[in-house]
């Protein structure tokens, strides 16, 4: 239990600490065994490194294994003392499946007015990387504004959006649907879940979405026009 203690505190470490970055896989060996640390965030205020930790391996992989490393626990804060005699692996960058176990950490120890800023960070990071049409990356940072704030609609049906960019329909579908958990009743959402499905050549699927779009506003264009060539294939 010391040895875990002296990890969480810094106590009895030395005073020389590596500095590392966000994306950093670092790792340290004990007896044969090397321990491996992927640096997702780097509390300043607290001189605190909150790390996703790998099952210790007997050998180091190189940088085309690391993606294949497992996890032993996804968020674990430590005090940046306690790597002080680390050693740069390889950084690779902080994905949307690196957080879950830091986001987790942040809902259950903050309020809302911390982390809901964090997650409009995200969000305002994809949105450039959209108009960038850079949708790979943007798709990751909408996935950790959402996996931050699950209530985060808007961030939900851009992210669908990329994907339909992208030609990902089905993928798509299913983001306008959780966004509908979210946000029920959206013209926005169910006339979007029709086009994936026109995209698709799905009509008849396309066209009962479309007229579920049509019933929550009688007054938009887009969902009149798309149900006349949607009957006009099928032949109606």
């Amino acid at each position: 239990m010391s040895f875990l203690k002296n990890l969480f505190t810094g106590k009895n470490q030395p005073d020389k600490t590596n500095s590392f970055k966000a994306g950093d896989i670092f790792y340290t060996k004990n007896d044969s065994k090397f321990s491996l640390y992927k640096l997702l965030v780097h509390d300043v205020e607290f001189d605190c490194y909150h790390v996703l930790v790998y099952m210790p391996v007997d050998r180091l992989p190189d940088t085309t294994q690391v993606n294949g490393l497992k996890v032993m626990v996804y968020h674990s804060p430590f005090a940046t003392s306690a790597f002080s005699d680390a050693v740069l692996l390889v950084n690779t960058g902080v994905k949307s499946n690196d957080l879950i176990g830091y986001h987790e950490y942040l809902r259950q120890t903050q309020a809302p007015e911390y982390y809901v800023p964090l997650a409009n960070k995200y969000y305002q990071t994809a949105y450039e990387l959209t108009n960038e049409k850079k949708y790979h990356e943007a798709i990751d940072e909408y996935s950790k504004a959402v996996d931050l704030f699950h209530a985060f609609y808007e961030a939900i049906d851009n992210r669908a959006f990329c994907k339909m960019d992208l030609g990902l329909w089905n993928e798509a579908i299913e983001d306008f649907k959780l966004s509908l958990l979210e946000n029920p009743g959206t013209v926005l959402a169910e006339f979007s879940i029709g086009e994936c499905y026109f995209k698709m050549r799905d009509y008849e699927n396309a066209r009962k979405q479309f007229e579920k779009a049509h019933q929550i506003d009688p007054d938009d264009p887009l969902p009149i026009k798309f149900l006349a060539k949607v009957n006009e294939l099928l032949g109606r």
